[in-house]
């Protein structure tokens, strides 16, 4: 009902506000909804949406070598209200009427809006869904327990750093057009992660199994439930009058331990269907050669945990879309599912969702302080994601074991700026907020702005991020084979200058050698330093290995051996 709400309120804001309900009557349907003409005209304007968003999308990863999902979200935007506005095209623009079934009011409604609305309807109920089923279906959850102390935390303090930085910044910059509750509202918007974003790019750049992007699952997931549950307590703080006798009510509850009660039972339902009555079904399915349903039911059940989530357990339907796809991959072994979901998914659906992005939004009507509060937001918003990420990671590396992976600082902006990504539940959060008078319309916009930005930065970040990574891993391939001949000592003796080195290592007590023979050569291979130390008859000492630590070994056998000399001074 929230993305509904959402979807309408993007081009009939005043017809919410005037009407309870609006109905199409059947004459209606019959004579103008679902003629040829009226079905052709929606197929073009669904080809010109996705043929320019695909556009785009190229031309700016050609010409700027933007992301292919940013280039598209841009795209989008090109296509909207902000410069084309391909809504306006005379072909798209034949009215529809409305009609109010209590007063029996006739609304006109533009074809291209009822376009724009079922496009936005599809993308927030398919192609979010499939994103995150696809994400949830590559999880192995495993690896998510094992990064689930720092993703834990990445979440809290994801949903709990856009909060303060922005009622600090908004109360610093700007303290007289702010107030605390339009404040902390919309440090509620920027509260919750978008994971679909990352979550496509993750996906199309074949990246999904890597720490930092289990981690954004679990994090994505974590503070979304946490978001909510911050916008519940808000609820309850305006109905109690604690913010100066503001009563109005964001949401449908505003009892908290109940709102965590439904949450629970939605989780435990997921998982008793998920883990034990969807194998046997899939298993059936298989034994009566009933493969072909297999696809067409992973559907339904995404559909069922999307619509649970949202409806019954009090969370964003993607959070029950990425358990489906979870659940299902124990189920669906030979990933039937996942075959027929993923081309149309990647080659139709998720365009038309990107490019629906950039039609939500007018930059035009902006002015330039606008434009100057909407960029320090979007800093606000972007820095208490990395921060936030980065704290997480911080606590993990110094309460780990020995046994646990040690977070980079590399994997720590990767880590923030994955998480950086705002959307279905932060637009869903501001059209109830907007609609309950706790920010301006004018603040709605901006907040809106922002989310569209951010989704834009995602991509970016995570371009540069996991182009820095491929460089250091390639420079730390080409250190790996770094090899230094020190060739024969005449004077000490070959033998005896490899058994001084070895002697001078086992000294170091954080170092150690084991040394193995092979085809008449010594070879002392260092544990945990990818170094080793060959002895060969003909060409003396070789080292090879990581090139950095080779130096530093050559560096403390140099101190070693000068020291011992210097002794024959005195």
């Amino acid at each position: 009902m929230k993305i509904l709400l959402f979807l309408v309120s993007l081009f009939s804001v005043n017809i919410m506000d005037a009407v309870d309900r609006l109905t199409i009557p059947e004459n209606v349907l019959i004579s103008k909804g679902l003629d040829v003409a009226f079905v052709a005209r929606f197929a073009l304007f669904l080809a010109v949406l996705l043929g320019g968003t695909l556009f785009f999308g190229k031309i700016l990863k050609k010409l700027f070598r933007l992301p292919v999902i940013a280039g598209q979200i841009t795209g989008g935007i090109i296509l909207g209200p902000s410069l084309i506005n391909i809504k306006q095209f005379a072909i798209f623009q034949e009215p529809l009427k409305l009609v109010d079934s209590v007063t029996q009011q006739v609304y006109l409604l533009s074809s291209s809006d009822l376009f724009i609305f079922v496009v936005l309807l599809i993308s927030a109920a398919l192609t979010v869904s499939y994103l995150l089923w696809i994400a949830g279906h590559e999880t192995d959850i495993k690896d998510i327990l094992k990064v689930g102390v720092t993703a834990t935390g990445a979440g809290i303090l994801g949903a709990l750093m856009p909060i303060g930085m922005l009622v600090a910044v908004e109360y610093l910059l700007w303290p007289s057009s702010f107030s605390l509750v339009s404040s902390i509202g919309m440090g509620l918007i920027f509260a919750a992660t978008s994971v679909s974003i990352p979550v496509a790019m993750l996906v199309a750049q074949k990246k999904m199994h890597l720490k930092t992007s289990k981690a954004t699952l679990g994090a994505a997931i974590i503070d979304d439930i946490f978001a909510v549950v911050l916008l519940s307590i808000f609820n309850i703080c305006l109905q109690t009058g604690i913010f100066g006798g503001h009563t109005a009510s964001v949401g449908h509850s505003i009892n908290l331990p109940v709102s965590l009660g439904y949450m629970l039972a939605a989780f435990i339902l997921f998982f008793l269907f998920g883990h034990y009555v969807l194998p046997k079904i899939t298993r059936w399915f298989q034994q009566k050669d009933y493969l072909h349903l297999i696809a067409p039911f992973a559907n339904i059940v995404m559909m069922a945990y999307f619509a649970g989530a949202e409806l019954f357990g009090g969370l964003a339907g993607i959070t029950g879309a990425y358990f489906a796809g979870l659940f299902y991959k124990g189920a669906d072994t030979s990933h039937r599912a996942e075959k027929t979901i993923s081309p149309y998914l990647n080659s139709v659906l998720l365009p038309l969702f990107l490019g629906s992005i950039g039609l939500q939004v007018d930059i035009s009507v902006l002015t330039l302080g606008q434009w100057g509060v909407a960029c320090v937001f979007l800093l606000v918003a972007m820095i208490s994601k990395i921060v936030g990420c980065y704290a997480a990671t911080i606590l993990a590396n110094l309460s780990g074991t020995k046994n646990s992976a040690h977070w980079s600082w590399l994997e720590g902006f990767i880590f923030g700026s994955s998480m950086i990504a705002r959307g279905e539940v932060g637009l869903v959060i501001a059209t109830i907020l907007n609609g309950a008078a706790v920010i301006t319309q004018e603040q709605y916009i901006i907040c809106v702005v922002v989310i569209v930005l951010t989704t834009i930065a995602t991509p970016i970040m995570l371009s540069i991020g996991f182009a820095m990574q491929d460089a250091e891993a390639e420079a730390s391939e080409l250190e790996e084979d770094y090899i230094l001949n020190l060739g024969v000592f005449n004077t000490f003796g070959t033998s005896q200058m490899f058994n001084i080195i070895l002697g001078i290592i086992d000294q170091n007590k954080s170092l150690h050698s084991n040394v193995q023979l092979s085809e008449g050569r010594m070879i002392a291979s260092l544990e945990g330093q990818n170094v080793k130390i060959i002895l060969t008859p003909g060409e003396g000492i070789i080292f090879e290995g990581n090139r950095k630590n080779i130096e530093n070994l050559i560096k403390m056998i140099k101190t070693s051996i000068a020291s011992e000399i210097s002794r024959l001074t005195h």
